[in-house]
């Protein structure tokens, strides 16, 4: 019996209807293989099955068993691109592994992450703020940029943004779905799931069809965590779901992060809260970098004028052009930009100048912005 048979035997037990990760994990405990679990269940009448899960459970099984066999569930996962693997398989993530409750295995499309690579999860409010956009796409782009992996939960708002922003800086991230990896959900961001697909994975411990529900959300959350080696929470009010992430992380011993906001505004209660309690605190990702020792595992990535260019707005490649290592004010860049001809009004510059900061082509500084040469 190879593995990969094992896998197959695997899945379909994974995927069927109503049994809990423990009961899988027990069965194949009980069984010995995949295999011989799957023949318990073909074999149900004998009583084995029954004592080892419980009548209700093997029920459940043997009815699915006329819904579809192990062979024909696998080819259709890989007729629809959808990956498979489990706890007793090598390319099963070793971050899973310590948790408690991991996952039995996990569906996925795309590539999984690096084992080797660094990874931030970076979450935070749906419904977040001009300020809660602008951070998570600043932190989320230069930590990218840096070569570290984005994880998140593909949501509305910070979330999504992150991902984004991560694509955008050239750089790796995967999406931990509440549902099935073939089910998009928000389905507005269809084109960001299609993006990370390019660009990393969605993954998901709930079989391929099944619809997210709200209860499911609080559950994954705890994967968005282990995946990553630090959860950093970018707008939050006091009642926030993101919590639950938080708690995970701290659970599995994953560092946390906060974002500083105003006292005033109710969607930074939540991590102003987390910052006095102890959370580290992030105004951009150079704090995450150098608190946690990664800046000698961590390169920028190399890339020249014309690929940096390349992805730019022409605002903000004909600043790329005026910039020097030597710190430049505002004023000076839109002063020389009007001697070339160019006049553009103060917000565009602004703008091309927080895109710029984005990609890691530029940085702000006391005496002004100053360009990065990697």
């Amino acid at each position: 019996m190879s593995i990969n048979e094992e896998k197959i035997y695997a899945c379909w037990i994974d995927a069927g209807l109503g049994l809990s990760r423990q009961k899988k994990r027990l069965l194949l405990k009980a069984a010995g293989s995949a295999r011989q679990a799957y023949s318990l269940v073909i074999n149900s009448s004998s009583g084995m099955l029954e004592a080892v899960i419980g009548a209700q459970d093997s029920q459940s099984l043997t009815q699915y068993l006329k819904t579809i066999t192990p062979q024909g569930l696998y080819e259709l996962l890989e007729e629809r691109a959808i990956n498979y693997t489990y706890f007793m398989e090598s390319d099963y993530p070793q971050k899973f592994v310590d948790i408690p409750d991991a996952p039995f295995g996990i569906f996925y499309k795309g590539e999984l992450p690096n084992e080797n690579s660094v990874s931030a999860a970076v979450i935070g409010a749906r419904k977040c703020t001009e300020y809660g956009r602008y951070m998570a796409e600043k932190i989320a782009g230069e930590l990218a940029q840096r070569g570290v992996d984005i994880i998140s939960g593909m949501a509305l708002g910070i979330d999504g943004m992150a991902q984004s922003a991560a694509i955008k800086a050239g750089g790796k991230t995967y999406a931990v779905l509440g549902g099935g990896v073939d089910n998009i959900y928000p389905a507005s961001n269809s084109e960001l799931y299609y993006e990370i697909l390019k660009n990393g994975a969605v993954i998901s411990e709930y079989a391929p069809g099944t619809k997210p529900q709200k209860w499911q959300f609080p559950i994954r959350n705890r994967l968005i965590s282990a995946l990553s080696d630090v959860v950093v929470v970018i707008e939050a009010n006091e009642k926030s779901g993101t919590f639950s992430t938080v708690d995970m992380a701290l659970e599995q011993g994953r560092e946390v992060y906060a974002v500083p906001g105003r006292c005033t505004d109710c969607m930074s209660i939540g991590c102003n809260k987390l910052l006095r309690q102890g959370a580290g605190l992030a105004t951009s990702a150079e704090d995450i970098i150098c608190d946690l020792g990664w800046r000698d595992r961590l390169n920028p990535k190399n890339m020249s004028d014309g690929k940096i260019k390349l992805h730019l707005s022409q605002t903000a490649k004909d600043i790329y052009d005026v910039l020097d290592i030597i710190p430049m004010a505002q004023d000076d860049i839109i002063r020389i930009l009007q001697q070339k001809g160019k006049s553009y009004p103060a917000e565009q510059v602004s703008k091309a100048l927080c895109e710029l900061e984005l990609r890691r082509a530029a940085m702000k500084i006391s005496g002004g912005y100053q360009l990065i040469k990697n």
